[in-house]
């Protein structure tokens, strides 16, 4: 909806501004029908401090303080006409802004019914922002907001979902946002509920996916906020389920990442995991469930290769494990590692594995040599590059550069100790123990890309102007009892 978008991003002008009145956030959940699907608000109180946060994070990047300027002709090019920011923008939209979607009705043959919820300053500058558009639209009032969608029969269906309870007094809702911070940005919320039932209606007697993936065919709720801090941007979201988390192939089992220890220190991305053997089986049980098609191509590729995915790959993944990236000569090394408790054991699972792949691809038997005492089997991938791996001190690894393998069994320099990793981490708000986290160190990667790009698009200058002032991306995640959350950190300088 173009409408929805110019309503949007004019509340975010408000918000890098200064613009705009103040209320408590969230009140439009009392106008919401408690079985909405999916519903967002944008909080325009500029009384609190998110506003000097935002303001303060805009002006680190080139143009920072014409944001709204440039915002205002985005809306403008969106609307087709000439819109005055102060005369028709500023006035039309209140404390809030709200996106509404209900899911499709049965056997209605829709996609659902989106309504945009407002509490104007001027009700008349608000139609006229709405005829101003290049797409029908009509407007209601419901009590003390403003609902406005595509035509009177979606706000026909709005209100009478009205009657059957409001979202602010649901317990899911509650569930979904228990624990999240509320001096926010913008406020998400999801009933994936919706969506299996609508899965369900389309079906036609078909397996239900949510009926394998989810303990009693029941989905979770989501709930997420999204803030400015000083230091950069959060995203913070969980997932609710009815039962007990470690009930469904989601679960991860908190633990207390060690390999850090051992890695190398000058990555520039790393992903951290553990168990994924758990996960695998779950996966490919829920899958066989939902697709019996599946199961039997899986079988026949197993015949192939000789290896078996369930009972042999998936027990590489037992323990920790991690998938980090680094500078190369020619292209950027990519290095798995995984603790493994038997490591002839696991050679041959990779021995076997790709003695079945090269009866297609041709590579012929691995190549082995000496590095650092430890032999490394090479497999020819294309050109210069080769896949080595081996298997030492614990760990099984899966490299694109041998150099890497010596690189590991050294004893210095380690990522834990990295000065850019800790700090990362540390303004992330990183707890000892996750269910997995994420690391990219921006201020490295994205020269790098950028340096790649400008080799096939040219000129990437600008590009990079723009993004100077990002340092790092970290996102982790945890679990407690019914709850599955997780944080995403953009650092910002």
């Amino acid at each position: 909806m173009r409408l929805f978008i110019a309503l949007t991003v004019a509340a975010f002008v408000l918000l890098a501004t200064g613009c705009g009145g103040s209320s408590a956030p969230g009140g439009a959940a009392e106008v919401v029908p408690g079985d909405a699907a999916f519903y967002a608000v944008v909080d325009t109180d500029f009384e609190g401090g998110q506003l000097d946060a935002v303001q303060e994070l805009a002006s680190r990047f080139p143009d920072g303080e014409d944001l709204l300027g440039r915002i205002v002709q985005e809306i403008e090019s969106e609307s087709g006409e000439e819109l005055d920011f102060e005369q028709d923008v500023d006035p039309a939209l209140g404390p809030e802004v709200a996106l509404v979607v209900l899911a499709p009705e049965p056997n209605a043959g829709d996609d659902g019914t989106v309504v945009v919820l407002t509490q104007p300053d001027d009700e008349e500058a608000l139609q006229r922002l709405i005829e101003k558009g290049d797409e029908p639209a009509v407007s209601r009032a419901v009590g003390d907001w403003h609902a406005i969608s595509e035509d009177d029969a979606a706000l026909d269906r709005y209100e009478a979902a009205l009657e059957g309870g409001r979202l602010a007094d649901s317990d899911r809702f509650e569930e979904a946002m228990d624990g999240l911070d509320e001096d926010v940005l913008v406020t998400l919320y999801g009933d994936l509920q919706r969506a299996q039932d609508a899965a369900e209606t389309e079906s036609n007697g078909q397996p239900d996916p949510f009926d394998a993936f989810f303990l009693g065919g029941e989905a979770p709720v989501f709930g997420g906020t999204a803030r400015a801090e000083g230091d950069g941007a959060r995203l913070d979201g969980q997932l609710v389920y009815s039962e007990d988390v470690e009930d469904t192939p989601f679960s991860v089992e908190p633990y207390d990442a060690e390999l850090p220890d051992r890695v190398p220190g000058d990555v520039l991305a790393y992903l951290s995991f553990n168990d994924l053997e758990r996960a695998i089986s779950a996966y490919r049980d829920a899958i066989a469930e939902t697709d019996p098609n599946v199961e039997r191509g899986l079988g026949m590729a197993e015949g192939f290769l000789g290896v078996s995915l369930e009972e042999d790959i998936a027990p590489l993944f037992t323990s920790e494990g991690a998938l980090y990236v680094r500078r190369g000569a020619l292209i950027p090394e990519v290095t798995l590692v995984t603790e493994v408790e038997d490591e002839q054991q696991a050679l041959g699972t990779l021995d076997d594995l790709v003695a079945g792949l090269g009866t297609f691809v041709g590579s012929g038997d691995p190549e082995r040599r000496d590095v650092d005492g430890v032999e490394v089997r090479e497999v020819p991938i294309s050109g210069p590059v080769t896949l080595g791996y081996a298997a030492f001190d614990g760990l099984l690894v899966v490299t694109t550069s041998t150099d890497g393998i010596a690189d590991l069994r050294a004893e210095e320099d380690r990522l834990a100790d990295d000065e850019a990793f800790e700090d990362a981490l540390d303004r992330a708000g990183v707890p000892g123990e996750t269910s997995g986290f994420a690391y990219v160190d921006l201020e490295e990667t994205l020269p790098l890309l950028f340096g790649f790009a400008e080799l096939g698009l040219g000129e990437t200058s600008e590009a990079q102007r723009y993004t100077e002032p990002l340092t790092s991306v970290v996102v982790w995640g945890e679990q407690d009892g019914s709850t599955q959350s997780f944080s995403l950190f953009v650092g910002i300088e």
